[in-house]
């Protein structure tokens, strides 16, 4: 019995390295077409750049979370004509959970007076596995991740897993160029296009579904953010008709997400043509240019900025940006 508890444990030890081995062979040299249960590592949308950049940062007025609807729907250059500094954590695909997690890492050090939390409803029913394994790839590697990983239980993100930790030590692959054409990004997490809407997406109609699961996760945000004593409102940014038409229950979803906070929906209050998209799910700087002006007038309005710091730029924040503007 002793003989054969050794061998399997010798047996457990070799597959291990024997499997760890072939990960990293597979994230080195095999192309993503081939791999099946491995993702070609590169995180999207200047994420691993905009992590970098908020853990340097120390206190902002506003942050915004969510998805490519966030990094690419506030401008911080027109917020700072406002006299707010803010910094974007949006991530592709960013599902609740991964917004959680988010929070939970960089509020403390940023130190917000305010939050924008940017929803597409859609994600409140994915899996998150696409954003989870975005964030790994682009060097996020703690135990909150590892954990959050572990509970998510797929084979991709523990591949992710093995191949990101001694990637992130060692370099073994260089980050993939995942930038979209005409795509520049500015600091403060933002990501500027001057791209236009060139062709129409076929929409079919659709039903949007909530997981419970991404649901509690979202909730537990906004008790974490009141815990803190960190204001905060719901926004949804415009998309455009053809895709916001094509869920059937938007107004279902609009009383759940009011019944949470401060919520507006900006698809309802803009009308804003093809032209200021550069696909049917995101604003271009034009659409972003008349997006921010109105839902900055609309927190002026509604008081929602009283008490937030005005009239210039947090100090942290405004060497950062003369740094990177160098």
């Amino acid at each position: 019995m002793k003989r054969f508890a050794l061998r399997l444990c010798l047996f457990i030890v070799f597959a291990s390295v024997f499997y760890t081995i072939t990960i990293l062979i597979f994230g080195i040299f095999m192309p993503a077409s081939l791999a099946k249960n491995f993702d070609d590592f590169g995180g999207l949308g200047f994420t691993r750049r905009r992590m970098n950049d908020a853990a340097k940062i120390k206190g902002v007025d506003v942050i915004i979370v969510g998805s490519s609807h966030a990094y690419r729907g506030y401008d911080p250059r027109i917020f700072k004509k406002e006299g707010l500094s803010i910094f974007n954590l949006g991530s592709s695909s960013q599902s609740p959970l991964q917004t959680k997690y988010l929070v939970d890492k960089y509020v403390k050090n940023l130190k917000p007076k305010f939050v924008i939390i940017d929803i597409y409803p859609i994600l409140f029913g994915v899996d998150g596995l696409e954003s989870q394994i975005d964030l790994i790839s682009s060097g996020l590697m703690d135990k909150d991740i590892v954990k959050m990983s572990f509970e998510m239980n797929n084979i991709r993100l523990y591949n992710s897993l093995i191949f990101g930790a001694f990637n992130n030590t060692f370099h073994l692959k260089k980050q993939k160029k995942t930038e979209i054409k005409g795509d520049t990004y500015i600091p403060g997490g933002y990501v500027q296009s001057y791209e236009r809407f060139k062709f129409k997406k076929v929409r079919f109609t659709q039903k949007i579904n909530i997981s419970a699961l991404q649901l509690g996760a979202f909730k537990k945000t906004l008790a974490e953010l009141k815990s803190q004593n960190i204001k905060y409102i719901i926004v949804q940014a415009p998309f455009s008709k053809a895709n916001y038409n094509s869920y059937t229950n938007n107004d279902e979803i609009d009383k759940m997400f009011a019944g949470l906070g401060e919520y507006y929906n900006f698809n309802k209050v803009l009308n804003l043509p093809d032209s200021m998209y550069y696909d049917d799910s995101h604003l271009n700087q034009f659409g972003v240019n008349v997006y921010n002006a109105k839902l900055i007038d609309t927190l002026k309005k509604s008081g929602v900025l009283n008490n937030v710091a005005r009239l210039k730029p947090a100090g942290n924040m405004k060497n950062f940006q003369a740094s990177n503007n160098k």
